[in-house]
């Protein structure tokens, strides 16, 4: 957490945008399940994140990654994984003073980063991102991370913002996998799958998991959908959701420099990205130190405090 006591002015001006959580915002956090955090982020720590991404798409043998393919052949989602652990820029960007600060007060203990990735939708090929609450993919319990979507432009309804539905946090809803556009896999299908994702690690972390069952994974679909784009859904959890729900959706577009924090049980979606601009996103989320992991392997989680320093810790372990 930062000194807010500290003279430095970037320091107190971070402190001062993480305090909204204590007051109105930790009340909009609870009712609604996200808040905003404005001008939360250190445009230097931004710039050098950014730098490091394009390099590493230039240099192919540094990333790992997974796409996928739409029905003209072309990449239209895209997505880099751990990079907090093995790229400093990442690291400080997910121990943002402000973003840390923020998340320990909705945690109400201290934050561990359970899994980041980076997110980039094609200009005019970034494609819709169904609605779904990411606590069912993940093997962490309690179901109440909190997730930080970091722009690196600003992004507007036409660039693929989120879109989410206020309160959608406070009840668990059915999921499926779909092939194709609408036909639902049958359940003993879907609930096999999700169990073979525990297998290539949780939250598409390699803390956990095997690799051998991750490397298949992110190869079988990424291929998979180049040449048969309708098995691109296969990789995403679909929420059922009543119509009359989804009419209470919003979207939420966000300056350069400003978080969104969202509840793991929130539903979200994003918009397709109709811009001749890419949009990155950077998505970290957090837990709890008193969290416990319900899946495969014996991970450590980084511990986004203590930003000077990498210092991993252990959660407790329950098996089912």
């Amino acid at each position: 957490m930062p000194d807010c006591e500290s003279p430095m002015t970037s320091e107190t001006e971070l402190c001062a945008a993480a305090s909204q959580t204590d007051t109105s915002l930790a009340g909009q956090y609870r009712s609604n399940g996200y808040v905003v955090l404005e001008e939360a982020v250190d445009p230097a720590d931004l710039s050098a994140a950014a730098a490091s991404i394009e390099q590493r798409q230039i240099d192919a043998g540094r990333v790992s990654r997974s796409d996928r393919y739409n029905k003209a052949g072309r990449i239209d989602f895209t997505k880099i994984p751990n990079l907090a652990k093995n790229d400093e820029s990442f690291r400080r960007l997910a121990s943002s003073p402000a973003v840390v600060q923020a998340v320990e007060a909705l945690l109400e203990q201290q934050a561990l980063l359970f899994r980041d990735v980076m997110v980039i939708k094609p200009a005019r090929d970034g494609a819709l991102l169904d609605y779904h609450q990411d606590s069912e993919y993940w093997d962490i319990e309690p179901r109440a991370l909190v997730s930080a979507w970091f722009p690196f432009r600003t992004v507007e309804v036409e660039d693929g913002c989120l879109r989410v539905i206020p309160g959608s946090h406070l009840r668990q809803y059915p999921h499926d996998i779909l092939l194709g556009e609408s036909r639902s896999l049958p359940a003993g299908i879907t609930s096999a799958l999700r169990r073979m994702v525990s297998l290539a690690g949780t939250g598409d972390s390699d803390a956990s998991g095997f690799s051998a069952a991750r490397k298949l994974k992110n190869g079988l679909l990424g291929n998979f959908t180049r040449r048969l784009s309708f098995l691109a859904k296969l990789q995403d959890l679909h929420a059922r959701i009543p119509e009359e729900e989804k009419l209470r959706a919003v979207n939420l577009p966000v300056r350069k420099g400003s978080v969104i924090l969202f509840h793991s049980m929130l539903l979200h979606a994003s918009n397709p990205n109709t811009s001749t601009v890419d949009r990155l996103a950077y998505i970290p989320s957090y837990m709890g130190s008193d969290y416990s992991f319900r899946g495969v392997g014996d991970p450590e989680f980084l511990v986004v405090g203590e930003s000077a320093s990498k210092i991993f810790k252990k959660i407790k372990s329950v098996k089912s």
